[in-house]
């Protein structure tokens, strides 16, 4: 392997600590793009590092990480996003979460791969991140507006022009635990809760322009896989549906497969479910496309919501998730309910699948008996009641009544609320499902329960692969889930979009990333050393199988309808084989041979004083 990284990287990390009002600026070493390639490589790398056991997650102690990938803002199709992490105050594990936009090009030529975000200001301040300087602004004025505000008015007073903002919104500044990042009037970094602890710090926005560039090593290989790539695009048969649709054509796909969550969880068939299918969201609400930095997809969707209650509301989305948590898990299948909810959230910055999640399970209490008018302020939860959205949403974002309790996440909710229910609170180490019944995609269930982050779709989403081996068996599943995750790792790390499947195959996501650095990198041990290592945070701070698990729902509660009647996740069996695949013991801890292959030895001391037992 080359020594020398030629291209891609910018070379230099901010570092800036809040409390002391200062900021460092450091060089990016080389090993580490090597072992670790960057975004979410790199967010695993120093989180793990810098941040020990003790550390509450709401504390100037905990550290957000915010990084690029090597191929960010360079011409590669498919490579918009940025990966921020943190220790989460949703799950008290790792976190990671993306987002697209024009924010991470913007980052890279403001001359920066990433940044480090520690310590806690005494009073609110934004970042000002200009060609390779930071500066640490008052932002008194920002605090307590919603997202779309803040954008435009620290626009509207920064000098020149190009400036693109992340922010949170008022639910990060009461830290909510599963409160988002928003960028670019809508893109957001949505679960795991980075946003509350960016509250806690008293850090409203990051504001980024530049004028700088970033070096390709192999301009003449890299045209030739660009022609290449794009070709395959152009050919790829579902890439029209997908700019046509975008992520929506998955709600019709899922629900006749009894995948898509209806009432809770509780089910897989709702009536009117058509009013929210891809046609009809493209008729009613879509007014154009809209396509991250550098994407030939144009996957997203500018919508409007034309008349009735909620006219003149703009928004980006509604998202596939979207749809399915705040529609179909709530029993409601008005398309503009579902947009001025999602509008909503992107303004107050709450994460749309958990908010989605966590409503749906209070309707379940509340037409259980388990929530009365009394706990609810006089609101009546019961499925398919939209108007009970658009009072929840705020109540939460503001931690007001009935959403004190919501914001806590579902399965801390159903500990408030008591009556067993937390039976049926949907949920993996407290964050919520998406959109994918586990009961219907059993790989799903491994996936959620394994994932670093808690229940996590986008650590490697099983629904292709599960429909080519059957989507109620365990038979071949663990070897699945493993490979996705694998794979998500490295593109999170490069970092493509999981869209890049539309046209990008393994070997073209390679052959750019050699092209645009000038060096070779073992991609397979590097996913894995990636993985491991955000399973060793987690492993350092006291979880090991017995938190790789589901609710009673999913795993005692036979499906009752659908394709999967009958069917329950057979998490046990595939969690034997899933941990002998990855080589970690019957606990779910990576063996001393793992960490041995993976070139993660140097981590050993330091799980051993904090009592964590490698064989």
């Amino acid at each position: 392997m080359s020594k020398e990284i030629a291209g891609g990287y910018i070379g230099l990390i901010g570092r800036i600590n809040l409390t002391h009002n200062r900021v460092e600026l450091m060089k990016v070493p080389h090993r580490l793009c090597h072992q670790y390639i960057g975004g979410r490589g790199f967010v695993a790398y120093y989180l793990y590092t810098e941040l020990k056991p003790w550390v509450k997650p709401l504390s100037p102690e905990n550290m957000v990480a915010i990084f690029t990938g090597p191929l960010n803002g360079t011409l590669t199709p498919y490579t918009p996003k940025y990966v921020v992490g943190t220790l989460s105050p949703l799950t008290n594990t790792i976190t990671r979460s993306l987002a697209g936009g024009l924010w991470a090009a913007e980052l890279k030529y403001a001359g920066f791969d990433g940044l480090l975000i520690e310590g806690a200001s005494k009073s609110p301040v934004y970042l000002e991140v200009q060609n390779g300087k930071i500066r640490i602004e008052k932002a008194e004025d920002l605090w307590g507006l919603p997202n779309d505000q803040t954008e435009s008015m620290l626009i509207s007073k920064l000098p020149g022009n190009g400036w693109r903002v992340l922010s949170i919104g008022p639910a990060g500044e009461n830290q909510v635990p599963y409160a988002c990042l928003t960028n670019d009037a809508g893109r957001a970094a949505g679960r795991g809760g980075v946003a509350a602890v960016l509250g806690n710090k008293n850090l409203k926005a990051i504001a980024v322009r530049g004028t700088g560039g970033i070096g390709v090593a192999k301009s003449q290989g890299f045209r030739r896989v660009l022609s290449e790539a794009y070709h395959c695009i152009k050919k790829d048969p579902l890439a029209p549906s997908r700019i046509a649709y975008g992520t929506t054509g998955t709600v019709e796909a899922t629900y006749k497969l009894g995948i898509l969550p209806v009432m809770n969880y509780s089910r897989a068939e709702l009536q009117g479910i058509e009013k929210i299918s891809a046609e009809s969201m493209r008729t009613n609400l879509f007014v154009h496309d809209y396509a991250c930095f550098g994407c030939p997809l144009a996957c997203s969707k500018i919508s409007y919501i034309r008349g009735g209650r909620y006219k003149g509301t703009w928004l980006h989305g509604p998202q596939f998730e979207t749809i399915g948590l705040l529609g179909a898990n709530c029993g409601i299948t008005d398309p503009e309910i579902i947009a001025r909810a999602n509008a909503l959230c992107n303004q107050l910055g709450l994460d749309t699948i958990s908010t989605g999640n966590i409503i749906g399970f209070a309707m379940e209490c509340y037409e259980r008996g388990f929530l009365t008018r009394a706990d609810t302020g006089g609101l009546e939860l019961v499925f398919g009641n939209g108007d009970v959205l658009m009072e929840l949403i705020p109540l939460i974002a503001y931690r007001n009544g009935l959403g004190d309790i919501l914001a806590l996440g579902t399965t801390e909710a159903a500990k408030r609320i008591g009556h067993g229910c937390e039976t049926f609170a949907m949920a993996s180490k407290n964050q919520s499902f998406a959109s994918f019944i586990p009961r219907s995609l059993v790989g799903m269930g491994l996936l959620y329960a394994t994932s670093p982050f808690g229940a996590n779709h986008s650590t490697g989403p099983t629904l292709s692969g599960e429909i080519k081996l059957g989507t109620t068996t365990s038979q071949g599943k663990p070897e699945l889930v493993k490979k996705n995750q694998d794979s998500y790792c490295l593109m999170d790390s490069m970092i493509f979009c999981s869209f890049s499947r539309y046209g990008l195959d393994d070997q073209l996501r390679r052959r750019f990333l050699e092209n645009v650095t000038g060096t070779e990198f073992d991609l397979s041990l590097t996913a894995e050393r990636i993985f491991v290592l955000e399973r060793l945070f987690n492993n350092r701070a006291g979880f090991d199988r017995r938190q790789d698990t589901l609710p009673l729902r999913s795993l005692n509660e036979p499906m009752p309808d659908g394709l999967a009647k009958g069917n329950v996740v057979p998490l046990e069996e595939m969690l034997e084989a899933y941990y002998t695949l990855r080589d970690w013991d019957k606990n779910g801890l990576p063996t001393r041979g793992c960490l041995e292959r993976l070139g993660l030895s140097w981590s050993e001391d330091d799980l051993i004083e904090y009592g964590v037992p490698i064989t």
